[in-house]
Formats: structure tokens, C-alpha cells, sequence
């Protein structure tokens, strides 16, 4: 598979040190502020705050719907990026299709039901260390409630995302499970999508911003809006608490683990930082 050159917050951050550092009022005054990665500090954050980096750098444009923790990085008093977790909607899928009698994932085979959290958004400022993101994410996972044993995060290839950060923290690679599993009849491109400013929403995004997915709907507030189709989202997996709650967790997914994906080398020399 061929993976863009360069993830969408890259490209974000490089604009952003760019424009910056040509400001005639401020220039590039982010590079007074020690940056040593073991000068980060980790505390949580306020909505607003977390909120002012995930528009400005995230792909998506816009918070979650539901966001139940909010965490940054500090340099100096300086908020060098942020990270949100909440809910894993497919958890709560799973219990309505068993239900309604559907096939949908159902995370109590694997054991994880009632101990799953989503990494929903992150993004890092443009003079942020190259290994905040992973401090962050590893810093911020110990600082959750313990009921959350299972942390998961997708990607999403529109973006240009491989789950670089995700791979530099150790989290497991399964792909689409959507793809891995044999109730459902998946295709290549086959989920509903819309194009708005360069941009891809895709249908849980768009219901989050609009309220439903209707195309009338959708235009109203996106004149320009095109629907389109779009690949399934991959994800990973990080587990959390003892020893023998996670080496348990592992298992239960060790046969949908697969080898993380990689840009080829030229791509990652030239990328030279972590990205989703």
C-alpha cells in the first residue's frame, strides 16, 4: 500500500512554524521556551484549551461530540499540544446489535466490554519537541480512572495518517476491523463520506456536526459538500493495568494483530518527526 508523503498535522505544523516565524510583531518567539522533552509536563486541561489546538492542527477541524478527559503538555507555561479521550461508540453498537440480534463488534468476546476508552483527538503545536505526542499519549493513559483497562485509537488514510505516534508508544496494530471480520460483507471504499474544503468528514463526524446525515441537511450548512466513498478507519490498541490484565488483553486480539504499516524510507527521513 502507498501511504501519502506526509500526514495532514505535518503539513499543518510546517505552515504554522512558517507563517509564525515571518510575523513582524511576534516572530518566532517560541524559541525562548526550553523544549527539552524531560521539561514537558502532562496535566489535565480545560475544554477550551484543549479545544483551541484540535481546531487549529487536527484533521477533522472540530472536538468530539463527547469528550470525558482532556490532557496537555507544558513547556515553560506553554501548551505544547493536547489529547481527548472518550467514548468508544462501537462498544455501545455492539450491545444494541446483540441486542436486535445484527453481527456488529462485539468487544465482550475479547473481554474488553465496560473497560474501553477512545483516544478521540491529538494534535501537537507546530514548536513542540519532536517526542511530545508520545509523552503525551503515555503520560496521559496513566493518568485515566482504572475502570479503563483498553485504550484504542484509529487512523485514518485520507489524513494521512499510518499511526506513526501510535507505533512510537507501543500500541498493537489490527487494521479495519470492520474488514477483519467475516459477518460483514466489507468492500474497499464502501463507507458513506463528504468532501468540504479539501477535507473528508466521514459519516460519525458529520452526524456529530449536522445531527444526522442528510445529504439536504449537510448542504444547508456545507454548500460545497460532495459525497463520496471512503475506506474503513484502522485501528490500534494499548492496554492498561497490571501485568496480568494486559499480557490477558493481548491475547484475546493477538490473532488480529498485524505488522504496523510504514511509509517507505525516504518518506519517513523526510517526515523526520512523530505524526499520527
Amino acid at each position: 500500500m502507498t501511504h501519502p508523503l506526509k500526514a495532514h498535522q505535518r503539513l499543518i505544523r510546517e505552515k504554522k512554524a512558517k507563517d509564525a516565524a515571518s510575523d513582524n510583531m511576534f516572530g518566532a518567539w517560541w524559541t525562548d521556551i526550553n523544549k527539552d522533552i524531560s521539561n514537558g509536563i502532562v496535566r489535565k486541561i480545560d475544554r477550551k484549551t484543549c479545544e483551541r489546538i484540535i481546531l487549529e492542527y487536527e484533521w477533522l477541524g472540530c472536538m468530539p461530540a463527547v469528550v470525558w478527559f482532556m490532557f496537555g503538555i507544558y513547556f515553560d507555561g506553554n501548551c505544547a499540544g493536547v489529547v481527548c479521550y472518550g467514548p468508544e461508540y462501537s462498544e455501545n453498537l455492539g450491545k444494541q446489535a446483540r441486542e436486535q440480534g445484527r453481527k456488529c463488534a462485539d468487544w465482550s468476546k475479547y473481554g474488553f466490554e465496560g473497560k474501553m476508552i477512545l483516544l478521540s483527538r491529538g494534535a501537537c503545536v507546530h514548536w513542540a519537541h519532536p517526542h511530545s505526542g508520545s509523552k503525551l499519549i503515555r503520560r496521559s493513559m496513566k493518568m485515566l480512572p482504572e475502570v479503563y483497562k483498553v485504550v484504542t485509537a484509529t487512523t485514518d488514510e485520507a489524513a494521512g495518517e499510518i499511526g506513526t505516534i501510535y507505533q512510537a508508544c507501543g500500541f498493537h496494530y489490527v487494521g479495519s476491523m470492520r474488514d477483519s471480520n467475516a459477518n460483514v460483507k466489507s468492500r474497499h471504499m464502501d463507507r458513506d463520506a463528504w468532501l468540504i474544503d479539501g477535507k473528508i468528514i466521514g459519516s460519525r463526524t458529520m452526524r456529530q456536526q449536522i445531527g444526522n446525515s442528510r445529504m439536504d441537511e449537510i448542504l444547508k450548512r456545507y454548500p460545497q459538500a460532495q459525497k463520496i466513498k471512503q475506506h474503513s478507519k484502522h485501528r490500534y490498541f494499548a492496554f492498561r493495568g497490571s501485568r496480568k490484565e494486559q499480557k490477558a488483553h493481548r491475547e484475546a486480539i493477538a490473532h488480529l494483530v498485524k505488522p504496523y504499516p510504514k511509509r517507505d524510507t525516504f518518506t519517513m527521513a523526510l517526515n523526520g518527526n512523530e505524526e499520527q
